[in-house]
């Protein structure tokens, strides 16, 4: 599944676009990165990915946990764990987990904080034309022509500042859209439940790509 987790919310609109405007939807981005690091979440998850005009689609749902910078990924053939500096990718067609030491760039794939932490450093951050009155909209877009994506939207709920949706257009005009349903904070999660257990995946195949 290479479908990126290249995500972006729906987000409230504010009218004037300044100077003051940008810093205050800098702040509600800073705000939702924080919460994820000091709270546990667990969260279902839709990922859209669009070609241009919608001709083609593919989509994959599922459960994702995060942990500071631990998260965990179950899908309906597939689960991912990653403690922080190993991750387990179990494939249940095969029975087979392969195990690797992911670098920034390949997180920035699967985890939409690590997404949304990236995109804010090398883009301009401002709230969108589009008004909602239940979420912040804010658009994020490239301080440089090179980049490979040409916008980034985030959605964040007002009221509790969760994420919401994630919609990533990139310069060939597909767009991945990340969509977050039951959202909740989770207490007490141990650490071991982003690791992989081989005891219980009976005759699993192990490999170790390290």
């Amino acid at each position: 599944m290479k479908l990126k987790i290249s995500i972006i919310l729906f987000i409230i609109s504010i009218f004037s676009l300044n100077a003051q405007n940008t810093t205050d939807a800098e702040k509600v981005i800073n705000q939702l990165i924080q919460s994820v690091r000091t709270t546990a979440i667990r969260t279902n998850f839709k990922i859209v990915a669009s070609e241009k005009n919608a001709l083609n689609s593919q989509s994959v749902t599922g459960v994702f946990t995060l942990k500071g910078n631990k998260f965990m990924l179950d899908m309906e053939n597939a689960r991912v764990w990653f403690d922080g500096k190993t991750q387990w990718s179990y494939n249940a067609s095969d029975n087979e987990v392969s195990i690797t030491e992911p670098g920034p760039d390949e997180l920035a794939g699967i985890n939409p904080m690590v997404i949304i932490a990236g995109f804010k450093q090398k883009s301009v951050a401002k709230f969108s034309r589009l008004k909602s009155g239940v979420n912040y909209i804010i658009e994020l877009t490239p301080a440089q022509s090179k980049a490979e994506f040409k916008k980034v939207e985030v959605h964040i709920n007002k009221s509790n500042g969760n994420l919401v949706m994630l919609k990533l257009t990139d310069k060939k005009a597909l767009v991945t859209t990340l969509t977050l349903t039951n959202y909740q904070k989770v207490n007490n999660i141990s650490d071991k439940s982003f690791t992989f257990d081989k005891i219980k995946f009976k005759n699993v195949i192990i490999n170790d790509l390290r």
